[in-house]
């Protein structure tokens, strides 16, 4: 019985072990923490360190920043690596999940260095890491490397190719005690990862890829006291392009070394020398010594010379080297105005990458007869030539051809420009069927003083409006704030210039107030002058925080805990690092933040006392500052309007943000836009001759846009096209979805909102029999859409500004001069304000709703659950209704109808 007592007490405090260790194990699995490492405590000027900084099992976090140091070059050492390990403990799986930040650190100069605390921010907290410190050693010059740039003649043109050799000398490692010397492949191993290749790094870079090597060979050369040696040498070439006069630049060719000094046996033949992925020297031989040797690479005399500007052409653009241009376009039977693609190649022997196209627009025999754009194109490097995609458009019906296009090109062997020409190409030009080329909207933006003519503009060719032309589609749009800065500034002016007089006015009651607003923060100046030591003036702290606080015996852990409950991290990392150094330097053992040996003194903690009381009081109640806003009757109602009236404009203010990450690059954009609007081109000459081959090409055409669009491209001409796409091919909800979205990104373009309209009218005259549901949302997209058709609705906004300052003035002259009149006046000017206001903000209510979707389908049937085989309930919904969507369930959306119904539909059935 005694055995089995002991035996079952024993399995007991086993088991209580094991569910500590599963519980410890679990909580290091799911615990978030940062920690810090260096790679090394010791090293050698220019030889590099890593510093990791590791986050681990955190759900978001800020990028750690480190500070300039003097006497070190730190660099980001590429994109954090991401790490996940999965433990099964007892059947139950936990996770652990890490991302590590890597920074290169390289010592210009011997000494002993100090990482200062980082601040770190995770999971909406701050933490201080410990510093790190580390000690550098002169790297003393020696023989043991060398390394030299030459090149294959001495003298080049900025922009010409040269073929750069580097030779870097290894003397061979001997260890006496076992009579063995390291190959020239071991040596060729023992080159750090940290060596900087300078313009041999894409050479490099190849050579890994392709798992070779340089070989080397022995070689005698002089060692650093002239006298005969032998060394390895191995030789790198690669191809280069000075961009600037002057010489060769080989500061940035620095080969590391970490050369032997001891080798002893091993048993484990594979053993991984220092990180390395080299394969071991024999069977049982392993360095167990190094030392870092750093080669700094001279280049030989190499004289780079500038490209002469006598004799310049004025298209030239920088190319050096012998081209030819070759141009090709399509289609070559057109009519006026009508787009033609022209392919532009460029073939070569210089850098093509940094070729750039011939200036089109500079050319006068080509914008005699065409339209061309004026912008940089974007090339497409394929081997030795560039390709280059544009769009041109004949003026007229009189163009024969189009003319050569000329390239110029500085040859350096016989030193000269030359400027070439590619074959003129035939082309058939027919008269328009439509208006003047000048009216097209295609190459005229929609003018905004007249809606009316954009609209007959728009609508030019057989009812069929215009798109735009690809160049436009390719210029980046921000969505900014419908508010600019200087609709801010005419907002915020007024009542501003109103305060800063009421205050000017009231200047007595407001020093009153600053002065009693200060006095705490002089007291307390007072108190820490006449301190006499660390402790004396930590009391000091601890009793003004106490009494600002309102708290009651509270010590320096209360009062840092205090802050952090109040989401003040920061400043309370601050406040206990002060309290701690005070203590510290009650027994001189306090160093400086900086990392110097110079302890700080009692005045340095007074400074910074005085700056985190500051601080403190910045967080202090708001009652003083309401009670001076508030030292008049009349000041608290013009403070009131003005809050209202923020309030109001404060929903107008709200940015988009879109953020563009393409998919596509800006080639594969071109090309498909060009693809897109020929397409659509054709579907306009097919409208009268074969209108089913016409709607064909308009869906097309759509299809074309929204690729682009499902791409990550947001811009409003580009959905202003694609709902132009979608009305001519008879899908009228995909075609308003994409109207709408136009509006968004540019809601003061008069021709989108005529787009939206006249495509609604379209669609409810050609389904008179449908009935007209209206709420507020499409009750208010109605009436500002039928307002802003014919006033712009930035009249509109400036209108309110003006009544709003008008407004202001008023309320100055009674508030100040206590003027008995005009307060009718200026209620009349402000309810004027709100009401245009509001007029642009229900504008923008009515559109920004991101739960609001348009049904693109003829009929969605709206169903209880999301089965396909429940039965649909009530009337369906018809094309281009908008409804709110309320929940999300895989291919099932649940929304709300505008005559208040609420149901299930497909998610294809919306947009």
């Amino acid at each position: 019985m005694k055995i089995l007592s002991n035996l079952s007490l024993n399995t007991v405090f086993a088991g209580w072990f094991f569910v500590a260790w599963v519980s410890v194990c679990h909580s290091a699995a799911v615990a978030g923490e940062v920690q810090v490492e260096l790679s090394s405590q010791q090293t050698y000027v220019g030889f590099p360190i890593t510093l990791q900084i590791e986050f681990n099992n955190v759900a978001k976090h800020e990028r750690p920043e480190l500070p300039e140091l003097d006497g070190l070059k730190i660099e980001s050492a590429g994109v954090p690596s991401r790490r996940s390990q999965f433990f099964s403990i007892n059947g139950r799986q936990t996770q652990s999940e890490s991302i590590t930040y890597s920074f290169s650190i390289t010592p210009e100069r011997e000494g002993d260095f100090v990482i200062p605390a980082l601040t770190v921010s995770y999971d909406g907290r701050k933490e201080l890491t410990e510093s790190l410190r580390f000690s550098v050693s002169k790297n003393e010059v020696s023989d043991l490397a060398f390394a030299e740039i030459t090149g294959d003649r001495p003298s080049v043109y900025v922009g010409e190719s040269i073929e750069l050799t580097l030779k870097i000398w290894i003397k061979p490692f001997h260890d006496e005690a076992h009579r063995v010397t390291l190959s020239e492949g071991d040596m060729w191993s023992l080159i750090s990862n940290q060596t900087d290749w300078g313009p041999f790094a894409d050479r490099m870079q190849e050579l890994a890829e392709n798992r070779q090597r340089p070989g080397g060979e022995l070689v005698k050369r002089e060692d650093a006291e002239g006298n005969p040696a032998s060394y390895y040498l191995y030789e790198i070439d690669a191809p280069t392009y000075p961009q600037r006069a002057g010489s060769i630049d080989g500061s940035s060719c620095r080969i590391v070394i970490r050369y032997p000094t001891e080798l002893q046996r091993s048993r484990n033949p594979l053993s991984d020398f220092f990180d390395d992925s080299f394969a071991p020297f024999g069977t049982r031989l392993a360095i167990t010594g190094m030392r870092p040797v750093i080669a700094q690479a001279e280049v030989a005399p190499i004289e780079i010379k500038s490209i002469p500007t006598q004799g310049r052409p004025a298209n030239y653009r920088g190319a050096v080297g012998k081209y030819e241009i070759f141009t090709q376009a399509s289609p070559k039977k057109v009519k006026a105005g009508d787009p033609v693609t022209l392919n532009i190649a460029i073939r070569g022997d210089g850098p093509m990458d940094l070729v750039q196209p011939p200036p089109l627009s500079e050319q006068a025999s080509l914008v005699k007869d065409f339209k061309v754009a004026d912008e940089a194109l974007a090339g497409l490097v394929d081997g030795k030539q560039k390709l280059f995609t544009t769009t041109i458009r004949p003026l007229s019906e009189s163009v024969r051809e189009i003319p050569p296009i000329t390239f110029s090109f500085f040859d350096p062997s016989e030193e000269r420009f030359v400027t070439v020409q590619s074959e003129p190409i035939a082309v058939s030009v027919t008269p328009a069927d439509t208006l003047s080329f000048d009216n097209i909207v295609a190459n005229s933006a929609p003018s905004q003083a007249d809606p009316n003519q954009t609209n007959a503009n728009l609508d030019s060719l057989n009812g069929s409006p215009q798109v735009y032309p690809v160049d436009e589609l390719l210029v980046s749009q921000t969505p900014a704030a419908m508010l600019s800065k200087f609709v801010w500034t005419g907002i915020a002016l007024p009542p501003l210039a109103f305060a800063f007089t009421l205050l000017l006015a009231r200047r007595g009651v407001f020093i009153a107030g600053l002065r009693r607003w200060l006095m705490p923060m002089k007291q307390f100046e007072k108190q820490c002058n006449v301190a006499a030591a660390p402790t004396d003036l930590s009391e000091t702290m601890r009793q003004f925080l106490m009494a600002h606080w309102k708290l009651e015996d509270a010590d320096e852990s209360r009062l840092v805990g205090h802050l952090r409950r109040r989401g003040d991290g920061e400043l309370a990392v601050r406040l206990e690092s002060w309290f701690d150094r005070c203590r510290q330097a009650e027994h001189g053992i306090l160093l400086s933040e900086a990392g110097s040996n110079a302890p700080a003194n009692l005045d340095n903690l007074k400074t910074e006392a005085s700056q985190l009381a500051a601080l403190c009081l910045k967080r202090r109640s708001k009652g003083a500052a309401e009670s001076l806003r508030s030292a008049t009757r009349r000041s608290k109602v013009a403070m009131r309007v003005m809050g209202g009236f923020g309030i109001l404009t404060l929903g107008l203010s709200q940015p988009i943000h879109a953020t563009e990450q393409s998919k596509l690059n800006l080639e594969q954009q071109r090309e498909i836009l060009q693809e897109a609007e020929t397409i659509y081109d054709r579907g306009l000459t097919e409208l009268r001759s074969d209108p089913d081959q016409a709607v064909r090409d308009f869906t097309l055409a759509a299809t074309k846009y929204q690729a682009v669009v499902d791409a990550g491209i947001e811009r409003s001409k580009l959905y202003y096209n694609l709902g132009h796409s979608y009305r001519r091919s008879g899908s009228m909800g995909l075609a308003v979805a994409s109207y709408r979205r136009a509006i968004l990104l540019d809601p003061d373009n008069p021709a989108l909102l005529i787009a939206l309209r006249d495509a609604q009218r379209e669609f409810a005259s050609a389904n008179s029999a449908a009935e007209m549901q209206f709420n507020r949302r499409t009750l208010t997209q109605q009436i500002v859409a039928l307002l802003f058709s014919w006033v712009p609705r930035y009249w509109v906004l400036w209108s309110a500004i003006l009544a709003w300052g008008v407004a202001w003035v008023i309320i100055a002259r009674g508030a100040l001069a206590r003027h008995p009149t005009g307060w009718s006046s200026a209620i009349a000017c402000m309810l004027l304000a709100v009401a245009l206001g509001g007029s642009v903000w229900a504008h923008e209510w009515s559109l920004r709703d991101p739960e609001a979707a348009i049904v693109v389908v003829a009929d969605a049937g709206l169903r209880s659950v999301d089965d396909e085989r429940v039965a649909i309930e009530g009337p369906s919904l018809r094309e281009t209704s908008e409804v709110i969507v309320r929940k999300r369930r895989g291919d099932w959306v649940k929304v709300t109808t505008p005559d208040h119904r609420t149901g299930w539909l497909r998610r294809t059935d919306i947009r």
